[in-house]
């Protein structure tokens, strides 16, 4: 269903790929800063001046760790004429809003896969209004490979894959505090232009991390890992039973140390993991995409599940549902995308 989104085409230089993503989204570039200033206040209780500021502690940082990211985000500033700052903000929503996202990944190895390939797949639930801020990227941008990456507009970064076949699914976690350092949709970006698994684990190792997030990271030859990080400290889990599944809380032995404020805001994380980690043993072996869109559809202990709907208890600025349903599939270098909710 890529049809629902409008496909953005550049390459060139670092400031010209983000003056030509500029230009084109700037409609969507303003639905999201206008979507985000809504958010910070409701999750934050922070204006969007005050953003501004917060965001700007992060440029040493992210100069130091991708300065030709930074060189993009000034791009797509100028071509949607914007601020540069508007946009750095929003490249550093999830270190100003801090609460979690309540998104469900899951990575299937070609040994449990009814075609032998291998697929990483994901719902993203967030605010509902963010629908009409999506763009699905097309970045030429050698010698680094070239992504094609749904993504919030005016963002350097999303949910896709590479030329390398490497693709990259995001969950959000979150410790609650907010740090300095490199923003996680910088750091992302840096993973998605890897070409092998081992760079993807350098570019979060090498990163001073401001925050806390989940990677999970698959390869068009069939190996998947899930690179979980907070800011004092990463670990890599690897697809030992065929499988790894995540969704928004801690899992790693090695960071049993973090406080974990994912599970606190957001405890249906144990269920929809533990789900979505049902699903998939009880259908080894004959699991393709037609299955794991049947996986990102289960509404068991719903509104609060896999498939997320908006759940009317909650206050109204805070309410998530799955914005969208991605499923990669690294070969092909295809992605398979619902808008909306899949079910």
């Amino acid at each position: 269903m890529a049809k629902k989104y409008e496909r953005i085409v550049i390459s060139g230089g670092a400031f010209e790929r983000g003056e030509r993503h500029g230009a084109a989204a700037k409609d969507k570039i303003a639905i999201s800063i206008r979507n985000y200033s809504r958010m910070f206040e409701a999750f934050s209780g922070m204006g969007w001046n005050e953003a501004r500021k917060l965001s700007e502690t992060f440029l040493p940082d992210i100069e130091e760790y991708a300065a030709e990211v930074l060189l993009e985000m000034k791009g797509i500033a100028a071509g949607s004429g914007v601020d540069f700052e508007d946009i750095l903000t929003l490249n550093a929503r999830s270190e100003i809003a801090l609460d979690a996202d309540g998104c469900t990944s899951l990575g299937i190895t070609p040994w449990i896969a009814q075609d032998n390939k291998a697929y990483v797949a994901q719902n993203w639930d967030w605010i509902a209004p963010q629908r009409d801020a999506l763009v699905l990227l097309e970045v030429t941008q050698p010698p680094a490979p070239s992504l094609l990456i749904l993504a919030e507009a005016g963002m350097v970064s999303g949910k896709g894959l590479n030329s390398a076949g490497l693709g990259v699914c995001h969950n959000a976690l979150s410790t609650g505090k907010r740090g300095m350092g490199v923003p996680i949709f910088v750091i992302l970006r840096e993973v998605l232009n890897a070409p092998t698994l081992g760079d993807a684990v350098e570019a979060v190792a090498r990163a001073k991390r401001a925050s806390s997030a989940n990677f999970l990271v698959g390869t068009a030859d069939g190996e998947i890992i899930d690179i979980e990080f907070a800011p004092e400290d990463f670990d890599v889990l690897y697809a030992d039973d065929g499988y790894i599944a995540h969704t928004n809380h801690f899992t790693s032995l090695r960071l049993v140390g973090v406080h974990d404020h994912g599970k606190v805001i957001l405890p249906d994380t144990f269920h929809r993991l533990g789900r979505i980690k049902r699903l998939i043993r009880e259908h080894s072996g004959s699991i393709n995409i037609k299955m794991m869109s049947t996986f990102l559809r289960d509404h068991t202990n719903a509104p609060d599940s896999i498939c997320r709907h908006e759940d009317p208890r909650d206050p109204e600025g805070k309410r998530l549902s799955s914005v969208y349903s991605m499923i990669i599939d690294m070969a092909e270098r295809t992605l398979w995308i619902a808008h909306s909710n899949p079910c």
